[in-house]
């Protein structure tokens, strides 16, 4: 094996072993959430999914990565729609929706086209991690055409951390390769481990843990995990020096216990670069705040109407 291909291997071998440090953020339902409709839409040659409810303003939900429209049903979806027509929508690769090689950049765009197609005008967005990243381009790209924002324990800013997943990615057919190996290698064990890190100080509840081991080790969401994570830190590089020029409302929610996304190093620095925004600590809470406090939103919601 020439030098090329054993660091290729080499590369893919460590992405697959570190894959399961970043399954912060997936799928939860819940036997008491209100029903939402299940739809799909074709933009451009992608069929995209999501889920609404509700009526009033309109509120779209982005997923993290890991992630899918399920990861606002545990709780989040039913109190917003009290008050607003809410909208989770799967990005691409993920949940229902068709794959797609993605940027954030691109991603920001895709979203843009899906809220045309559907008629929904300066929404406010909700992202939660790397969904935080894709609110932040796509206030960034349309300035205009956005009411407000939540960011919940948003990636504003590039880390050191997952190298060796981020240079396998790039590697070519790498993201193809890991896919497929990804679910023989990685144990229920290691999982539950690392969704406790996710989860903390809170514990991983059980229906959670066992949606998420039967629907994220999938070829095409692996897949799609790898690509989110290959050029992030590059747009996150190139995206931090425009933050200042945020103007709309902006509410910033980080838990005091994250130990996936620095809140030190993202929504506190954050909060510093856009004027005027606002940060709420939440006590005793960890990255998945979607899921351990999803009351969190509708309060932050109420915030920006107060503003």
């Amino acid at each position: 094996m020439n030098t090329f291909l054993k660091m290729t291997a080499g590369a893919i071998f460590l992405a697959i072993c570190l894959v399961g440090n970043i399954f912060a953020n997936v799928a939860a339902t819940s036997e008491n959430s209100t029903a939402t409709e299940d739809h799909f839409v074709t933009v451009g040659k992608l069929q995209v999914h999501y889920v609404e409810s509700g009526s009033g303003r309109p509120v779209i939900l982005i997923h993290g990565n890991p992630g899918g429209v399920e990861d606002f049903e545990l709780g989040a979806m039913d109190s917003l729609a009290s008050e607003y027509h809410v909208i989770a929508i799967d990005r691409p690769g993920h949940g229902g929706s068709d794959s797609s090689a993605a940027s954030v950049e691109y991603q920001a765009e895709l979203l843009h086209q899906t809220l045309s197609t559907l008629g929904i005008l300066r929404p406010t967005l909700v992202g939660h991690s790397w969904g935080g990243s894709l609110a932040l381009a796509y206030v960034l790209k349309y300035p205009t055409e956005v009411a407000a924002m939540v960011l919940l324990a948003p990636a504003a800013y590039a880390d050191k951390g997952n190298i060796f997943i981020r240079a396998a990615a790039k590697i070519p057919f790498a993201g193809d390769l890991v896919s497929l190996l990804g679910k023989s290698v990685l144990s229920r064990g290691l999982l539950k481990r690392e969704l406790a890190n996710a989860f903390y100080p809170q514990p991983v509840p059980d229906k959670y843990f066992k949606v998420v081991s039967a629907s994220w080790f999938g070829r095409k969401q692996l897949k799609a995990f790898f690509e989110d994570e290959a050029d992030l830190n590059d747009c996150l590089k190139d995206m931090k020096s425009r933050y200042s020029s945020i103007k709309i409302p902006v509410v910033i929610v980080t838990g005091d216990q994250d130990r996936i996304v620095s809140a030190k190093e993202n929504a506190y620095r954050l909060q510093k670069a856009i004027r005027g925004s606002r940060l709420v600590k939440l006590k005793n809470t960890g990255h998945e705040i979607p899921q351990t406090n999803p009351e969190s939103i509708l309060a932050a919601l109420r915030l920006l109407s107060n503003a």
